[in-house]
């Protein structure tokens, strides 16, 4: 799995992580004393229960809600796309940037269990992943350690613990996919083909492709639809993340929703 050569690319790659912040943050060891744990620990009901009720709570108050008045639909949505957005521009960000995948497998990733905990994703070994030479390379090993693996159990779990559909957790990670490499390109630009087209690598799975895909713009009402790379596509999901059920929050642009409620689209969101 790891080589001399492979081990100076996954140093780079957690440098350059570093440089890029917010979604793209993995530590990797989590430091001493951390509240990390196995991803499977982390994705355990209570630990999942008990974040989902955190996130709920952070919510409806910063909306001026009783926590009883905000769809609990809404908080396992945000905790699951959140955890999927770190996935996923983790992976992007070290392929396309240094060709290195982390071992994002269920089995090697770790994570606080709770809402704003000291760790939002890390492995524990740093140096254990992969080295991918091309673009293909690094869509079947992220298929294969993120699609198939961590995010598969993510999706499960939080239809399970969370009673939610399963429609709205695939196409919320599908979005999340296009969300990072949007954000991704736009920190890198000198690197944007190779982040979109990675992306679009990733979109063909068929796993991925049940939570939606690129369409024609000219296919859809002005303002829907999420922002890709060419003006030729634009991103529509399968389902709804339900965010629209907070107050003074519309339909985000790419919602399955979106095409026949386009005065309910809210910009930017």
């Amino acid at each position: 799995m790891t080589d001399a050569p492979a081990g100076a690319r996954a140093r780079e790659a957690l440098a350059g992580l570093t440089g890029l912040g917010g979604f793209f943050s993995l530590a990797a060891p989590p430091p001493p004393g951390s509240d990390a744990l196995p991803w499977a620990d982390v994705l355990a009901a209570p630990a999942l229960e008990a974040r989902f009720h955190a996130v709920r709570r952070a919510l409806a108050e910063g909306d001026g809600l009783p926590v009883d008045e905000l769809d609990p639909k809404v908080a396992v949505s945000a905790v699951q796309v959140g955890l999927a957005s770190r996935l996923w521009s983790v992976a992007l960000g070290s392929a396309v940037l240094h060709g290195w995948v982390p071992d994002l497998g269920s089995a090697s990733l770790l994570a606080s269990p709770v809402h704003r905990g000291t760790v939002p994703l890390g492995v524990a070994d740093p140096l254990r992943g992969y080295a991918v030479d091309d673009l293909p390379e690094a869509a079947s090993v992220i298929r294969d350690v993120v699609v198939d693996d961590s995010l598969a159990a993510l999706v499960s779990a939080c239809a399970s613990v969370g009673r939610t559909p399963a429609r709205v957790l695939t196409s919320n990670a599908t979005s999340a996919l296009v969300g990072g490499a949007r954000v991704l390109a736009a920190a890198r630009p000198e690197h944007a083909d190779r982040a979109w087209e990675l992306a679009r690598l990733l979109l063909a799975d068929p796993v991925v492709a049940r939570g939606g895909g690129a369409v024609d713009p000219a296919s859809l009402p002005e303002g829907v639809g999420g922002a890709m790379q060419r003006p030729d596509e634009a991103f529509l999901r399968s389902g709804c993340c339900v965010f629209y059920r907070l107050p003074g929050h519309g339909l985000c642009p790419d919602c399955v929703l979106a095409p026949g409620r386009p005065e309910q689209v809210t910009p930017g969101h």
